[in-house]
């Protein structure tokens, strides 16, 4: 009883204190554009006790429905398929043949020219670029974009529906159906249905995978088949964004440290995934001849951390730092700070220059550090704070969602592009200003379904229920997202698509299960 009762006062008291400097120091972000330390530790600390209040509170009654039985019954996942896939058209026929924006023309050049990448998942160049080739070659480019916005889709509402299947095998009929119902109405997934970005298959096949993991941790159960979709899906999303790798790598410690021996069947099934990912894209590098990505990918943080101190307190420089940030950033590239994006600056940068001496440039990176500590902590504050706070208004630079046909970076094309031919071009120039640009916020009440920072808010409470409650079969399960969580705090800017493996997550996380 003790024990269950300190749990429960550490969770309520962690969770206080994380949504109070949240809060704190979000606002700071959004209002001043920078930190306010002390003010914003004060802030912090009025905040803690009505926080924790309502945290107390939530989490009371979510004990007192923990084991109430849910309404049990049938259900149909392939009915479930069918209504999600059908809520999904109308959008089809919007945005006909589909989104094809953010680093399609990108891919689509590799396809074309036979001059492969791995900076994007070649599993989804691939499969992408293959469509719209069969297209080009049956003599209607656009039919061949169509064809893969129909395959994403059923392979979306595929997955979403196969989802719904394992919440009802762990908390029955009544919970996969609003789960079902999630998936075909919340506006996001139809949006991001038609949206020719890796990001789509990825949080479909995050999710299951997830669903999968928990039914087997959870339940204790020794299905060969459970195990067989987790190395499947799993190996799937993994393919699809390295962030995932990342993420379940550092996952196998807090699940083997917190379950031990219980762990081990979810444990080996994820690391068959992982090796199948490994192995299907050395394949796919070798038949393909790709190159590897810019290392600069990973290093969002250090570019915008440096270049903003050289934009901002370049008297605090000494010419031997100075010097270091203008070699990895020529021509004066630093200028093109953007506080919320790191892309403009990144597409400058000089990885080669760095790789010719790292050891010197690292150092140069510290020192600018010790001199400027809270430009360091500011840069992290604005490119992050929109995935973390729930802000009153979309700042980041950049659409929340790009929607329609970008007709940029397509120098190397000398055929037929891709074009919009939607049924009803009005609302895909309202969709794409209302929800696309500004993700809705301009609309009362409507904007935070499409909030980010609210969307990890509920996220991180989902997962502090667990903890509250001593599920920690359940906590282990939804530390998976939240460590994913982490690893897109590193990209290149927030924005709706990045948010999207989170929101697939929370009908998972919401639903309660009976631990064995």
């Amino acid at each position: 009883m003790k024990e269950g009762m300190l749990r429960r006062r550490v969770t309520i008291a962690l969770g206080g204190v994380m949504y109070a400097l949240f809060a704190a120091f979000g606002w700071q972000a959004e209002h001043y554009g920078e930190s306010r330390i002390a003010q914003g530790l004060l802030v912090s600390a009025a905040l803690v006790l009505p926080v924790v209040a309502a945290l107390r509170l939530l989490l009371g009654q979510s004990e007192k429905n923990a084991n109430k039985p849910d309404w049990d019954g049938a259900f149909s996942a392939g009915k479930a398929f069918l209504l999600i896939l059908v809520c999904y058209v109308p959008m089809f026929l919007i945005a006909f043949p589909g989104s094809f924006a953010y680093d399609v023309p990108f891919q689509l050049e590799q396809v074309f020219t036979g001059q492969y990448s791995s900076h994007h998942p070649l599993l989804h160049t691939l499969l992408m670029g293959g469509c719209v080739a069969l297209g080009r070659a049956l003599g209607n480019i656009n039919l061949g974009a169509a064809l893969y916005t129909l395959i994403q889709m059923t392979g979306l509402a595929a997955c979403f529906a196969l989802v719904c299947a394992s919440i009802h095998r762990q908390s029955g009929a009544r919970a996969a159906k609003l789960s079902a119902v999630f998936f075909a109405l919340y506006p996001l997934h139809m949006m991001m249905a038609v949206n020719a970005t890796k990001d789509v298959l990825f949080s479909g096949l995050f999710v299951l995978t997830l669903a999968l993991m928990r039914e087997v941790l959870v339940l204790e159960k020794k299905d060969k088949k459970l195990a067989a979709g987790i190395a499947l899906c799993g190996a799937g999303m993994l393919l699809l964004r390295n962030n995932a790798l990342y993420a379940l790598a550092v996952w196998f410690v807090p699940a083997l440290l917190l379950l031990r021996k219980k762990a081990l069947r979810t444990a080996l099934a994820a690391l068959l995934a992982m090796a199948l990912c490994m192995g299907a894209n050395g394949v796919m590098k070798a038949a393909t001849n790709a190159k590897e990505g810019d290392l600069c990918e990973m290093l969002s943080w250090p570019i915008q951390q440096m270049a903003r101190v050289r934009n901002l307190h370049e008297d605090r420089l000494t010419p031997q730092e100075k010097q270091a940030i203008d070699e990895l950033m020529p021509g004066e590239s630093w200028r093109l700070y953007d506080p919320t994006i790191s892309d403009p600056v990144k597409f400058e940068f000089d990885t080669a220059q760095l790789l010719s001496d790292p050891g010197r440039y690292a150092q140069a990176y510290v020192s600018i550090a010790v001199k400027c500590p809270k430009a360091y902590v500011d840069a992290l504050l604005m490119h992050t704070y929109s995935f973390w706070y729930p802000y009153g208004e979309y700042g980041v630079s950049g659409y929340y969602l790009q929607m329609g046909i970008s007709d940029l970076y397509y120098d190397w094309c000398d055929f037929e592009r891709i074009s919009s031919q939607s049924l009803a071009p009005r609302v895909l120039s309202s969709f794409s200003w209302r929800f696309g640009a500004q993700g809705a916020m301009q609309i009362p009440v409507v904007g935070y379904l499409f909030n980010m920072g609210l969307i990890v808010w509920v996220m991180l409470y989902f997962a502090l229920r667990e903890m509250y409650l001593g599920r920690w079969k359940s906590f282990v399960c939804a530390l998976l997202p939240v460590l994913l969580w982490g690893t897109f705090l590193l990209g290149p800017v927030m924005a709706g698509r990045y948010i999207y493996p989170f929101v697939c997550c929370l009908p998972v996380m919401a639903s309660r299960v009976r631990e064995v």
